[in-house]
């Protein structure tokens, strides 16, 4: 995934007409977004202390709090940027006239980068319990946090913050895209080109294509709430797998699967001869 990401990035931001168009601005964020996500992921392993007794993050401390809130912002930012994909889909797709934004992504970014911060901060404050022992003078008041996990620096999967702060979030934009995604299949059985194979199988394309992005792997993770030991095993691998490629299907997508994309690198390298038309 952090390869893909970044191989998606490299592919991208040198073509110039590319960067110039909405699409292509919103999936280099969308990927660097995800590339960010991975990359804390897989830092956990080397950073925080485990049963080894390696790393410099302590399990329970106030770094690893803190690492796990980082971590938990920068799934949310994925989230968010996986719902504003959807969004454009649908403007692009359905609503073509009116979908217009004026300094989009200013607005944009705003959105993915910053409302995400609420969560992480929010679901600190409700995993805070304060109690208090002794009466008088001699009160001595505690304060106990369930906010991380057991094993790891990330939410606790078994508390309220979390199904508040993540499982919410990551529910409603799977809710959102699947809506677009439906409305956008009503949209091409009943346009007018509907009789063009070719136009209908490049714009079905454009919307599976986004929604094998925009949530495959974490509908699993949803699935993986339900209390059915049997199946748990199953889903997980299902799970690991399907969000260790989301990056390689990022860049199959965005990269592999772009006409203009192939053209301009193809014929960078001399595969490809430019035909230009005279008139």
């Amino acid at each position: 995934a952090v390869v893909s990401t970044q191989s998606t990035g490299a592919a991208i931001l040198p073509i110039s007409n590319m960067m110039k168009q909405r699409s292509s601005r919103i999936n280099i964020c969308f990927a660097t977004s995800l590339f960010l996500a991975c990359i804390l992921f897989l830092l956990q392993n080397i950073l925080v202390a485990g049963i080894d007794g390696k790393g410099v993050i302590e399990l329970g401390s106030k770094g690893c709090i803190a690492y796990a809130a980082v971590q938990h912002y920068s799934w949310l930012v994925v989230f968010a940027w996986m719902c504003i994909e959807g969004t454009v889909m649908y403007l692009s797709l359905v609503q073509v006239f009116g979908s217009h934004i004026s300094k989009y992504m200013i607005k944009f970014n705003l959105i993915a980068w910053g409302v995400p911060m609420i969560f992480p901060v929010v679901g600190f404050l409700m995993s805070t319990t304060t109690a208090t022992v002794g009466s008088g003078e001699s009160v001595i008041s505690t304060k106990d946090n369930t906010y991380v996990a057991d094993l790891m620096c990330f939410i606790n999967p078994g508390k309220l913050a979390y199904w508040v702060t993540f499982f919410v979030p990551m529910v409603l934009v799977m809710l959102i895209n699947l809506t677009f995604f439906i409305m956008v299949l009503k949209v091409i059985r009943g346009s007018k080109s509907a009789d063009n194979k070719a136009d209908v199988m490049k714009q079905l394309k454009a919307a599976v294509g986004v929604m094998v992005l925009l949530g495959t792997g974490w509908i699993v993770g949803i699935l993986l709430t339900l209390q059915t030991p049997e199946l748990q095993l199953t889903l997980q691998y299902i799970f690991i797998i399907l969000n260790a490629i989301q990056g390689v299907f990022v860049f199959l997508f965005y990269v592999c699967l772009n006409e203009q994309v192939m053209n301009h690198w193809l014929i960078k390298f001399g595969l490809k001869t430019v035909v230009n038309s005279t008139s």
